[in-house]
């Protein structure tokens, strides 16, 4: 069923060219202005050398020069075009700045939106190498190299058409280097995009060779697989560096005549032009100007003969992040797949679902729900159940193979993710302080309305007894949780996210027993609008629910409150008499 695949995916050629055009048109006003002010700066660049090009005529042809009125030309020309330079290239950084920013957004945005399923399946390196290779890569074009090839592309263009307008039949020579720079570009161009998106993803594979070896480190010490880690490292290793020789055996063969492509109307231009002021078709000072504008285009053309062979291994970077990135035209607020509306009182129906994570096989069978808004529902079974298979495809998670979710409110404007809550066993303590942490889900949060979270899930006496109470900074390097105050941390985001509709999977897991109990009696008092799901394995939350939910097999077999489902003597009632026996057993123990 699943079209997920172990690697992320990667824009292809269309998607590319498309998604860069979006760019440019967003961003078309402050791009018009730069190439204006480029221009601008590329008209005072030329003034000086059609100044010395008119004094070399005069003085050829004995006729009456100022020096000061040419000087004071020359001065202020270069003056002005200084002044329009770094304005043009301040605004150019600022935009290249702002295209990245745009493209980064884009990319952990895409990334945070794709399948849980989908991430967790690939490679830890390969996402690894998009956030940071791949961006490097691009961002280097980007920040520099756009605002370089604006001004390289704008003065080589008006330098052309001055010349043109100076002299057309000397000007020709300008355009002798034109066949070889296009016939070596169109080859290199070909070949390029494979051998670089061949040598990014030969570096993802030595990013998730070391990955692995980080992760696994105590399984390969125990099991003393160092030599069968280092042989398989140095093969990565090795296809990486013989891959990344692809690129570079390319530039060594198309950048040398691309080189000589762009030197060589110098030098014809001033042997054209010395044969036509022979023949009296051109004069001295327009072939001096002329050569003058060649060599001064030769920067700018070095500059994008350079950022054009920089740009293929971005363009290949630029494909594997546009791939996680997603298409922005495409409505961010949509109702995923197997999900349609629900009206009314019910805040969650689930009709004839099925779902298997391998084509052919079901996991969960012929599933009928429906859960009432303000509902507790505990869902509860053997382990194998399909209990947790079954969280996740009611928060969106996985999509059925068949059949429906049907969730309140899930109308064309409203996000489902939002609406409905999946909260597991995992818990992640970002970098800041508590108070950072909890405001994450909700940024207008008061001090109050914190507090009361963190009371609602027993963590206010230990955050109270810290020196800097909410703005305790945590992380590695500041104050570390233990796994029960992370889980009361993760539980009172809940408390503040106030979600629709609420699905804990194991979520008191690491809590306490005491701990666990308060919680389930302050829920319905913190969230009296949500509904909420519950997956337990314990069966004491089951006796506080409003329906109890009991699944075996992929299907649901029994399904009521605790006092029917006890005195209806059946596979809830074998359940309950199991853990009851349990718990009384542990409870002696202890």
């Amino acid at each position: 069923m699943s079209d997920l695949t172990h690697t992320l995916p990667v824009a292809d050629a269309r998607t590319v060219g498309r998604r860069v055009q979006e760019l440019l048109l967003r961003f078309k006003g402050r791009l018009t202005a730069i190439v204006l002010v480029h221009a601008g700066a590329t008209v005072c660049a030329l003034i000086p050398p059609l100044v010395l090009g008119e004094i070399i005529d005069r003085v050829a042809a004995h006729r009456q020069l100022s020096l000061l009125q040419s000087a004071s030309a020359i001065a202020l020309a270069l003056l002005v075009g200084a002044v329009l330079e770094f304005t043009a290239a301040k605004w150019s950084f600022v935009l290249g700045e702002r295209v990245f920013s745009v493209l980064r957004m884009q990319f952990l945005t895409g990334l945070l939106a794709m399948p849980l399923r989908q991430v967790e399946r690939a490679d830890a390196g390969e996402i690894l190498s998009r956030s940071t290779s791949d961006m490097d890569a691009l961002q280097e074009v980007t920040r520099t190299g756009l605002p370089e090839t604006i001004v390289g592309s704008v003065t080589t263009a008006m330098t052309l058409g001055c010349a043109f307008i100076i002299n057309p039949l000397l000007a020709l020579g300008c355009l002798v280097g034109f066949p070889p720079i296009i016939l070596a570009t169109r080859w290199y161009v070909r070949r390029a995009e494979k051998a670089y998106g061949d040598e990014l993803e030969a570096r993802a594979a030595v990013s998730s060779q070391v990955t692995e070896s980080v992760r696994g480190h105590e399984v390969i010490e125990t099991l003393k697989l160092e030599e069968v880690r280092k042989s398989s490292a140095s093969r990565v290793v090795a296809h990486a560096a013989e891959t990344a020789r692809g690129p570079i055996r390319l530039e060594q063969r198309a950048f040398p005549v691309i080189q000589i492509g762009y030197h060589l109307p110098l030098l014809v231009v001033v042997g054209w032009g010395a044969w036509l002021v022979r023949g009296g078709s051109a004069e001295v000072g327009q072939v001096a100007a002329i050569a003058l504008y060649m060599r001064a285009i030769l920067s700018p053309l070095d500059d994008l003969i350079y950022w054009f062979g920089e740009a293929q291994p971005a363009r290949a970077a630029l494909s594997r992040i546009l791939g996680v990135a997603g298409d922005p035209a495409t409505p961010e607020h949509v109702v995923p797949k197997g999900r349609t509306p629900l009206e009314h009182h019910e805040a969650l129906s689930v009709q004839q679902l099925s779902f298997g994570y391998v084509d052919g096989t079901s996991v969960l069978n012929d599933i009928n729900l429906t859960v009432r808004t303000g509902e507790r529902v505990c869902v509860v079974g053997a382990s194998g159940a399909g209990k947790t298979t079954l969280a996740l495809l009611l928060a969106g998670i996985l999509t059925p193979t068949s059949g429906s979710i049907s969730v309140a409110g899930t109308g064309g404007s409203d996000d489902t993710r939002l609406d409905v809550v999946l909260m597991t066993q995992e818990d992640h303590v970002f970098g800041g302080t508590i108070a950072d942490n909890l405001t994450l889900v909700r940024a207008g949060a008061s001090e109050a309305a914190i507090w009361h979270a963190l009371e609602a899930v027993g963590a206010d006496g230990w955050v109270t007894s810290m020196d800097d109470a909410l703005q305790t900074r945590l992380g590695a390097d500041a104050h570390t949780l233990t796994p029960a105050q992370a889980r009361q941390l993760s539980l009172a985001r809940l408390v503040l996210m106030k979600p629709r509709v609420l699905i804990l999977d194991e979520a008191t897991a690491g809590l306490s027993e005491e701990e666990s109990k308060q919680f389930a009696m302050l829920l319905p008092t913190v969230l009296q609008d949500t509904t909420v799901i519950q997956i337990a394995h314990d069966l004491w939350a089951a006796q506080n629910s409003d329906q109890v939910v009991v699944m075996g097999d992929g299907r649901i077999v029994e399904h009521g409150s605790h006092t029917e489902l006890l005195a209806s003597d059946g596979v809830y009632t074998q359940l309950w008499n199991s853990w009851h026996s349990a718990s009384l057993s542990q409870g002696q123990l202890r």
